[in-house]
């Protein structure tokens, strides 16, 4: 194991040992959906759905948005029911263009979604057999970085973000595709760029940002080495990039355009959820000064991104001895690359992090340094695989040494354990479980310590029963691992809590509806449903979906003043924080601007109190009145605001404004739609038609079929100035970036078909 060619050190041998012929492709595969199914039996039956955290309250209804729009023929650009009408497709994580959305769009949700998220991690875990097999030629180690990719706290913590689930099933196979592509050419350029094309169109831009950061420094080590073609190698390398860009212009483009007009720049919001100074420690005993919620899971004090950062005690004491045994630059590169995800993980509390953000502004873009752990879940498996590997290779150390070498990482890492726990138990924090700690770090000891005995016994490549019957049962120690090292990390509740209706059902009232009214959380409801307290599952989530909260409101269909989007329009943000900074303040103006006719009544979380004085998505004949944006913001929370009377708009609108005065006018009718709104108007004078949705620069508006300029009213919303008499008014959602990057990407998928054909 000396060299990083592709020859004999990438490919499997021909002729497997007799052992090896037990962990086939097939044979893993099965066995990989049996742990599966032993982890998650009444979600893969439909019986359970996931539902906690992100996954009920954002991604469910965020797929559920997308399924009722395919199902009306409607490719979902817009979303009119969350933050006064919110960009949609163009927000990435919703997977609008992702290929394999088809599985819940399709079939009954919320199982295929369940399904879909299950099936890939089902994806990454083959991802990761294939790749390491590729590298190691052992089908056995490449069972064992499958398994441990799988099931590591890490890939488990994201089953809440079907996304990121998405982009770490296509992890493994962008590099292991990518490495073929510059060593091969040909076919394999067009195939890798697809299948990073997959995983950028999954929408989780820091695990696309990392999964290239890996397959670009292992094609530096490729370059750097000898009897490699350069200059084949610099002519796949650009072609694959070219041509992955080209395949996902069509998300690209309207993502980067929305972000540039989103609330995010370096410093729109201060960094977040770093992992703690002592977090390494997690490594080992996951539950160490990790504190317990009302609903009884866990978290590390001051990092509630992912609820487990536990790849596997047996697993990181094998990454460490494949550290160790085998001398490839490959190996070289893995280590380093799971030890900068583990010091650029802790951020500010790091050293490294705030000096890398000052060479990278554009880091300041995300907010969740822990994210660079998935480094290190993606080459600690790899590490252990190489590892387990070298048991059965004939070069580094000898048999009896490595057998000792485990024996004595196995003992050290018993000592930390047992240091760790001293620590636990001697300087607790205030909500330190000691008990939980302690009965769940003697778990992990006990796996521990039969993996590293089953692997001490291995050593011969021939397919005696012993030496089968104890790689399985590392397979399964594995998999039980990473099964139980947290309680309830992903629980689950009876499928029907998350059927649509529910909301009318409970408070039977009349449904604000689009076009029409809205429904707003108050301030105070708000900062309960965030800190909730409630300790059944069943009951909390009932309660939110009660308040829609976050994004639930999109399974009512019911429109919403706030709601969660990943990228906010910046204007539209900066005037619901009028309403949401603080739970004293009351705007009546503005939330009749907005259309509120229902609001969480005074000291209630759940119930709903009507509101009389709200006005309807359009109206006319409004003063306009210009001011800059300051005294706009200002005038909207001034309790002598009435926005039948005024509108505000900018003061280099004036120039495009005939209003002058408010005036006689009327809407005679109007027809709201998702993508489009037409309204027939009688006005005695030129006036301002106001329209209280979000502006952006997609909306497009036309007066009796000519084009006219849409203002920017009260700061964030939509005004058109329309003539006297009677006119008909149009404004229709056009995504131009959206459409010029689907000519390129469809261009470059013609290519990719002619060059594979020739």
């Amino acid at each position: 194991m000396t060299s990083d060619q592709p020859s004999a050190a990438d490919d499997p041998p021909a002729n497997p040992p007799r052992a090896e012929s037990w962990f086939t492709p097939g044979r893993f595969a099965l066995l990989l959906g049996a742990f599966l199914f032993a982890a998650f039996p009444r979600v893969m039956l439909g019986l359970d759905t996931f539902f906690y955290r992100d996954f009920g309250v954002l991604a469910y209804p965020t797929v559920f948005y997308h399924h009722e729009s395919f199902w009306r023929g409607e490719l979902p650009l817009w979303n009119p029911y969350s933050n006064c009408g919110v960009p949609f497709l163009a927000q990435w994580g919703t997977m609008t263009l992702y290929p394999f959305s088809f599985v819940y769009l399709l079939l009954p949700l919320p199982w295929s979604l369940n399904f879909f998220c299950l099936a890939h991690l089902f994806l990454a875990g083959l991802g990761m057999y294939f790749l390491a097999g590729r590298w190691l030629g052992n089908r056995w180690a490449a069972s064992v970085a499958g398994t441990a990719f799988v099931f590591s706290g890490v890939t488990l913590a994201c089953l809440v973000w079907p996304n990121y689930t998405v982009a770490l099933g296509w992890m493994p196979w962008v590099v292991l595709q990518a490495e073929r592509a510059w060593s091969e050419g040909g076919r394999r350029v067009v195939l890798a760029a697809a299948i990073a094309a997959l995983q950028m169109l999954s929408g989780a831009p820091e695990i696309v940002l990392l999964t290239w950061v890996l397959f670009v420094g292992l094609w530096i080590t490729h370059f750097i080495g000898r009897g490699c073609d350069r200059l084949s190698m610099l002519r796949r390398m650009a072609a694959l990039v070219l041509v992955t860009s080209g395949l996902v212009a069509a998300q690209l483009m309207p993502f980067f355009d929305l972000l540039l007009h989103s609330q995010r720049d370096r410093a729109f919001a201060p960094e977040k959820w770093t992992m703690p100074g002592w977090g390494w420690a997690n490594f080992l005993v996951p539950l160490f000064h990790c504190f317990q919620t009302p609903q009884r899971t866990f978290f590390q004090y001051g990092q509630e991104f992912l609820s487990s950062s536990y790849l596997g005690a047996s697993i990181l004491v094998f990454a460490v001895l494949g550290t160790a045994w085998v001398r490839q630059r490959r190996v070289w590169l893995l280590a380093a690359f799971a030890l900068c995800g583990a010091i650029l993980a802790l951020g500010e509390n790091g050293f490294v992090y705030p000096r890398l953000r000052e060479l990278v502004p554009v880091l300041g873009f995300g907010r969740y340094p822990v994210k660079f752990i998935f480094l290190m879940a993606f080459a600690i498996p790899l590490l252990a695989a190489y590892a387990l590997g070298a048991f059965e290779e004939s070069v580094g150390p000898s048999l009896a040494s490595r057998k000792a070498h485990v024996t004595m990482a196995g003992f050290v890492a018993l000592v930390l354990i047992g240091t760790i726990l001293w620590f636990a138990r001697r300087y607790p924090f205030p909500y330190d479980q000691w008990h939980a700690t302690f009965q769940n770090a003697i778990t992990r000891v006990l796996l521990l310590v039969f993996t590293l005995g089953f692997a001490a016994q291995l050593g011969s490549p021939h397919a005696g029963r012993g030496q089968i019957y104890g790689r399985w049962i590392i397979l399964i120690l594995i998999a039980v691992d990473g099964m139980t090292h947290i309680p309830r990390q992903n629980p689950t509740l009876p499928a029907s809590i998350l059927s649509p209706g529910i909301w009318q059902l409970a408070v039977k009232a009349p449904l604000p509806k689009h076009g029409e009214t809205r429904a707003m959380i108050s301030p105070a409801a708000e900062q309960r449903l965030l800190r909730s307290e409630v300790s059944d599952w069943s009951n909390d989530f009932w309660g939110k979906r009660i308040a829609l909260w976050s994004n639930l409101n999109l399974l009512e269909g019911i429109p919403k003043v706030n709601g969660s989007a990943t990228l906010q329009l910046r204007e539209q943000m900066e005037v619901q924080a009028l309403l949401y900074s603080s739970t004293n303040r009351e705007s009546p103006g503005l939330m009749d601007f907005l259309g509120v006719s229902r609001i969480s009544a005074p000291g209630k979380t759940l119930d709903w109190a009507a509101r009389h004085s709200f006005l309807p998505l359009c109206t006319v004949g409004q003063k306009p009145v210009f001011a800059d944006a300051a005294g706009t913001l200002a005038a909207l929370t001034n309790a002598s605001f009435d926005a039948r009377k005024a509108v505000y708009l900018p003061r280099q609108a004036e120039v495009f404004v005939h209003a002058t005065n408010q005036v006689s006018a009327r809407i005679l009718s109007q027809v709201v739609k998702h993508h489009r709104i037409q309204l027939e108007v009688e006005a005695e004078a030129p006036t301002i038609l106001v329209i209280a949705q979000s502006s952006y620069h997609c909306w497009r508006a036309q007066v009796d079929g000519r084009p006219v300029p849409i203002l920017k009213a009260n700061h964030a919303f939509q005004a058109v100035d329309v003539p006297a008499g009677r006119s008909k008014v149009a404004v229709i959602y056009w995504d131009r970036a959206f459409y010029v990057g689907l000519l390129i990407s469809g261009i470059t998928l013609l290519g990719c078909g002619w060059r594979c054909l020739r």
